[in-house]
């Protein structure tokens, strides 16, 4: 009699086993903005930095925003510069991934993910800047403050 128990009770078990949703994966959101650093704030990005990460699926942070260069707005004169957003994604003090975006006298659309190539290594800050550079091989570059941002 104690030997039927246990099929039965195998049986349950591989029942709630199939029952059972999949891990879903953890989602922290947090919003992200830097600039170019000059007053006319000629070079600006923001948006919101998503950490997707579990046991399903590879650790990521996607990436959603605009970068703007010389929006409307902008109260000086347009110049024969352009910006340019990097997004590098760290593990400690190691770089896990990295991404740089061009905008030239208009807005662009931000989609994208950080992720490791491998797959395996979290990421547990990103840091973004914003850059200018002349559109020609002469001029001078400047870039505005990094901005980190760490996993919520």
């Amino acid at each position: 009699m104690r030997l039927r128990t246990w099929p039965a009770l195998g049986a349950v078990v591989a029942v709630g086993l199939l029952g059972t949703q999949p891990a879903m994966a953890a989602q922290a959101s947090v919003e992200f903005s830097a600039g170019s650093g000059d007053q006319c704030g000629r070079g600006v990005t923001e948006g919101t930095l998503d950490w997707l990460e579990g046991p399903v699926i590879k650790p990521i942070v996607q990436v959603k925003g605009t970068l703007a260069d010389d929006p409307d707005i902008s109260p000086c004169a347009p110049d024969q510069m352009h910006s340019r957003a990097t997004f590098t994604a760290y593990n400690g003090d190691t770089i896990v991934d990295s991404e740089t975006l061009r905008a030239d006298d208009g807005t662009v659309e931000l989609d994208f993910g950080l992720s490791d190539p491998n797959g395996v290594t979290a990421i547990d800050r990103v840091v973004v800047q914003v850059c200018r550079f002349p559109n020609s091989p002469i001029g001078t570059s400047y870039c505005g403050k990094a901005a980190e941002y760490k996993t919520p």
